[in-house]
């Protein structure tokens, strides 16, 4: 009666772990896809250097060597007229009839695209660097996506420290049901507590009991709750395509499961484990 007690206690526990898990691994699921998206922006933040009309392709290619030995610039890729208008053509054809408007003497400006470090792509050094450039002869203007860059920046920031913060909540959260549920248990087990304590076994031998099951419990839980989401995740696929947790997240997952539950059960017996009797 003792044993199935026990397990049922456990079982509870386990589902209620699952379950805040779960929807912390949803958070994180959407948190990831997200930021994959923000992340794929950012990676393409940089600067399109437009030429004057009266600049040649030698010109263009002196610009470009000072360009790329600049504080900041990974690459940087020179946009003949005649390839500007075929990246043109292939990103637009429903406008590319505009060029046969224009006439034949109308060409598209030559340019040079600028790719940065990632250390680089904030909204205060990318236009610094574009206001460098701007002043350099046979620069026409530069373009930097100014308009929505600071916002892209700060939304990479929140969205980092919303995970971060989510994790710190769930980890209490969870550290506090496994505590109540140690301290159930070693109220439990109190009398055989008590004996141990009295015939001299050292305090990490009471201890460590409670502190595996704790472990077991937040490891047992946060894994059920990936298998959860995980299969929801798959459900959800065909209808709404995303990308599951890669795993170096699913590792801090079951870390962060091991921690909480190694938490609440030193918080548990801090309050539960009765003192000897003298």
């Amino acid at each position: 009666m003792n044993v199935g007690g026990k397990l049922a206690t456990f079982l509870i526990t386990l589902l209620m772990v699952s379950l805040s898990f779960m929807v912390f691994d949803i958070f994180l699921v959407v948190s990831w896809n997200l930021g994959s998206v923000l992340r794929h922006e950012q990676e393409n933040v940089g600067i399109e250097v437009f030429l004057m009309d009266d600049a040649g392709e030698t010109q263009a290619h002196n610009l470009a060597d000072l360009i790329s030995v600049m504080e900041g610039v990974r690459s940087v890729y020179y946009v003949s007229p005649r390839e500007a208008e075929a990246i043109f053509r292939a990103d637009m054809p429903d406008q590319a009839d505009l060029l046969a408007l224009l006439g034949p003497q109308f060409h598209l400006p030559a340019s040079l695209q600028v790719k940065l470090h990632p250390r680089y792509r904030t909204s205060e050094r990318v236009e610094a660097l574009a206001r460098t450039i701007s002043g350099m002869d046979g620069v026409d203007d530069v373009v930097y996506g100014k308009e929505y860059l600071p916002g892209l920046t700060r939304a990479v920031s929140m969205l980092e420290k919303l995970v971060l913060l989510a994790g710190l909540v769930l980890a209490v959260s969870l550290s506090l049901v496994v505590a109540n549920t140690v301290r159930l248990a070693v109220a439990k087990r109190a009398l055989t507590v008590q004996i141990m304590s009295i015939v001299g076994a050292p305090g990490w031998f009471v201890r460590m009991p409670f502190i595996g099951e704790g472990i077991v419990t937040g490891v047992a839980g946060s894994a059920g709750s990936l298998l959860l989401t995980a299969a929801v995740s798959v459900m959800l696929s065909p209808s709404v395509p995303h990308e599951f947790l890669p795993w170096s997240w699913i590792v801090l997952v079951l870390a962060l499961g091991a921690c909480s539950g190694a938490a609440g059960s030193w918080i548990g017996m801090r309050s539960g484990i009765p003192r000897p009797r003298r």
